[in-house]
């Protein structure tokens, strides 16, 4: 099994808590595909990602994050703390990718943040797993149906930037199409917009109101964007 370079596995308690928290988790592929401009890229963009979140005085308060990795088996690279003391990753690439296994750790950590949350009387907002993969990642059946029944009974939503390489039907089955993403130009690893995207959602989603309907402007509607919804049409009928 292939590691990173930076373990932290201190859970931290939460800040505020008498406010309401939005646990976000990021799932990072590091296979040997990833190996390169892609994983640099990830690492850029997942530090900016968090230093931007901490922007919203309000948002850094109320947001709390843990870092996995994946390519054999997944891994813990930062257990839960508030975002502001989130440490900057440096993922190195190797191996191959369990997209199952990963997924399946990255929803019990999310419900295990969310028993804490409930042990001490905390609110918990949407909770947000997002994941970045090039690859197929085995059979996710099982997880994938427990993904949909949590997001259909709205207790999180996955959130998927998928890069060249990926397995359509593996992502179809996940997402069922929704909350899904590709680069325009395919041989591009810019993975920019995407975190800039995910960073205006989690601010909104975690200092919204309860009652407050959320919106993030579509970035599909900005020109020269860098992003697009795949066609899982063939997949998805299947």
């Amino acid at each position: 099994m292939w590691n990173n370079n930076f373990n932290d596995y201190d859970v931290l308690p939460p800040e505020n808590i008498n406010d309401a928290h939005m646990p976000v988790l990021l799932l990072c592929d590091t296979s040997w595909s990833m190996n390169g401009m892609p994983i640099q890229n990830v690492n850029a963009s997942v530090n900016r990602f968090a230093a931007d979140v901490c922007k919203d005085p309000k948002a850094a308060g109320l947001v709390d994050i843990a870092v996995m990795s994946f390519n054999d088996a997944p891994a813990i690279v930062q257990e839960w703390r508030p975002i502001t003391k989130m440490q900057p990753v440096q993922f190195s690439a190797g191996g191959n990718t369990n997209l199952s296994a990963a997924l399946d750790m990255a929803v019990k950590k999310v419900r295990e943040r969310g028993h804490l949350y409930e042990e001490n009387g905390i609110e918990v907002k949407m909770p947000y797993i997002i994941l970045i993969t090039d690859g197929y990642g085995g059979d996710v059946t099982a997880i994938a149906q427990e993904i949909k029944k949590r997001v259909a009974d709205k207790k999180m939503q996955l959130w998927v930037l998928a890069v060249k390489g990926y397995s359509k039907e593996t992502v179809a089955k996940l997402t069922d199409g929704k909350r899904v993403f590709e680069l325009v130009h395919e041989d591009g690893y810019d993975f920019t917009e995407f975190f800039d995207l995910m960073a205006v959602s989690v601010k909104a989603v975690s200092t919204s109101s309860p009652d407050q309907k959320i919106h993030v402007d579509n970035p599909l509607k900005k020109e020269g964007t860098n992003l697009k919804v795949p066609d899982l049409d063939e997949w998805l009928n299947k």
